[in-house]
C-alpha cells in the first residue's frame, strides 16, 4: 500500500532560513500554491503524515530558538558581552547551534556543550525546554 501524501499551510512570516532547515530536517518538500478564489499565493510543505508532524514541531521550535537568539544577540551586542547558551536537551542544543548561524550578530553567542561555571545566567523557556543564558 503507498503512503498519501499530506500539505500544511505555512503561517505568513515565518523566515525561510527556518522553511529551509525544516525541509532540511524532516524531508519534507516547499511549493508555492495559488488560490483561485482568493487570488492569493501560499506556502506549503507536503510530505508523509509522520514527516509533517514532525515538520510541525520543528517549525515552531526552530521559530522560537531564532526569534530568542536574536534578541540575546542584539542585547549581547548593545553591552559588548558574549553570551553563553546551555541547556540540558540535546536536540534543543542542535537547533540552536544550527539557528544561531542564521542570525546578525552571531558573533556574540556561543552555544555550549558543557555547563559554565562562573557568571550569572537567566532562563529562558523555548517550547517548554529550559535554556539558561550566562553573560
Amino acid at each position: 500500500m503507498e503512503k498519501s501524501t499530506v500539505e500544511i499551510v505555512i503561517p505568513p512570516g515565518i523566515p525561510q532560513s527556518v522553511i529551509y532547515r525544516v525541509m532540511e530536517i524532516c524531508g519534507v518538500n516547499y511549493q508555492i500554491k495559488k488560490d483561485p478564489v482568493l487570488d492569493r499565493e501560499y506556502s506549503v510543505l507536503s510530505g508523509y503524515p509522520e514527516q509533517i508532524e514532525e515538520a510541525k514541531k520543528y517549525l515552531k521550535l526552530f521559530t522560537e530558538a531564532k526569534l530568542a537568539l536574536r534578541d540575546i544577540s542584539r542585547l549581547a551586542r548593545r553591552y559588548k558581552t558574549l553570551a553563553k547558551l546551555y541547556t540540558e536537551d540535546e536536540e534543543l542544543r542542535g537547533i540552536l547551534s544550527v539557528a544561531s548561524q542564521d542570525i546578525a550578530n552571531r558573533e556574540w553567542i556561543e552555544v555550549c556543550k558543557e555547563k559554565p561555571l562562573d557568571g550569572e545566567y537567566e532562563t529562558l523557556e523555548i517550547c517548554g525546554k529550559k535554556v539558561y543564558v550566562y553573560v
